[in-house]
């Protein structure tokens, strides 16, 4: 699976997927929908996986198709890249912050002599833009790729003032993000986050040099995983000196990107090191066995296709998305031969649906 490519989710095409294949008729994300389902928004946190959509989706699948069928709203056929806009979407809601506080993050911007060059709205005699023309204040995409590119002049300017260039804490910077947000000059501007890709971030990683220095497992994977894309811009201003100093050994310049091609690095990194899921293939057998998908799924039992032939013709490997694809597809049909045995709808946790798609795989 880890040599097979992942193609990124779109937040954007699914905020609008949302509305048109009727999510919203009864859940709310964000600031549309009803309130008939859970809030997406609100239940999504920084440990959701596709593993976890897919399960949640599949342990509720008959309750929706009810509802669906009360409100006379045809069910869509979910494509498995269609499952993946939605994930970046519902993501994208409540994945890039945590909690700050302003009054510690105006201590920061002092103790870190940020002051000493950005004023809050004139441009300093240093010639830095003064914080109410920072537009990187509503996007972290844009907020990463504007630390990259002035990394290198900040450093030669802090050290002209023989000023150490400070490593902060991700709740410090936080803090710091909240306080410059909520100034007289920025408050109020809307905070943007959008995981949308046309593919390119592999190819950039290497164009801009990123695989010179991380290689094989990404220092950044942790992080990426468990953190938030504040984060993800604080890792890259704690080791702009190191940046610069390898750029400076190599004879090479620090290349230059614009704020659509970190969007695609970022989206490349987070894509292939959320959905990078491990499952056990032993434990999915037994999962499968205990669910009873072995009542219909088997060669000797004819009344469902058998998943390891099914599993054996694909040229893709089974992901989460292809599950929920899948659910979408001919889930009716399953809930309706399960009744007719009189057999009760399988409920997975996030474990059990990677452990399951992990054995499936292991077939081909």
């Amino acid at each position: 699976m880890a040599a097979a490519p992942i193609a990124p989710g779109d937040s954007k095409r699914g905020a609008e997927l949302f509305q048109t294949l009727h999510c919203s008729n009864c859940h709310r994300a964000g600031s549309v929908g009803a309130t008939n389902g859970p809030d997406l928004g609100k239940v999504i946190d920084r440990g959701y996986t596709p593993s976890s959509m897919a399960s949640r989706m599949w342990n509720h699948a008959p309750s929706m198709w009810a509802s669906m069928e009360e409100q006379r709203v045809s069910l869509p056929a979910l494509t498995e890249s269609q499952a993946g806009d939605l994930f970046a979407y519902f993501h994208s809601l409540r994945f890039f912050e945590r909690p700050g506080d302003a009054a510690r993050g105006k201590r920061v911007f002092t103790s870190s002599h940020c002051a000493e060059c950005h004023d809050r709205t004139s441009r300093s005699v240093s010639g830095a833009p003064p914080i109410a023309s920072w537009n990187s204040l509503t996007s972290p995409i844009v907020l990463a790729q504007q630390m990259w590119n002035h990394a290198d002049r900040m450093e030669s300017m802090m050290a002209s003032r023989k000023i150490k260039w400070p490593r902060l804490t991700g709740q410090e910077f936080t803090d710091l993000l909240v306080y410059l947000r909520n100034l007289p000059e920025t408050r109020g501007r809307v905070i943007e986050f959008s995981l949308a890709s046309t593919g390119k971030g592999a190819s950039l990683f290497q164009e801009k040099g990123c695989q010179n220095c991380h290689q094989g497992k990404l220092a950044l994977e942790k992080r990426m995983a468990a953190g938030t894309l504040t984060d993800f811009a604080l890792a890259m201003w704690n080791h702009a000196p190191d940046m610069a100093e390898s750029s400076r050994r190599s004879g090479q310049p620090m290349p230059k990107l614009e704020a659509a091609e970190m969007g695609e690095i970022v989206t490349f990194l987070w894509t292939n090191i959320l959905y990078a899921e491990a499952g056990d293939a032993a434990k999915g057998l037994r999962v499968f066995e205990k669910k009873n998908c072995t009542s219909c799924h088997s060669d000797r039992n004819g009344s469902g296709p058998d998943l390891k032939q099914l599993v054996k013709d694909r040229s893709d490997p089974i992901r989460p998305f292809s599950m929920i694809s899948v659910l979408w597809l001919h889930g009716p049909t399953m809930l309706a031969q399960m009744k007719s045995k009189q057999m009760a709808w399988p409920v997975f946790s996030q474990s059990e649906m990677s452990d399951m798609i992990a054995y499936l795989n292991s077939i081909k």
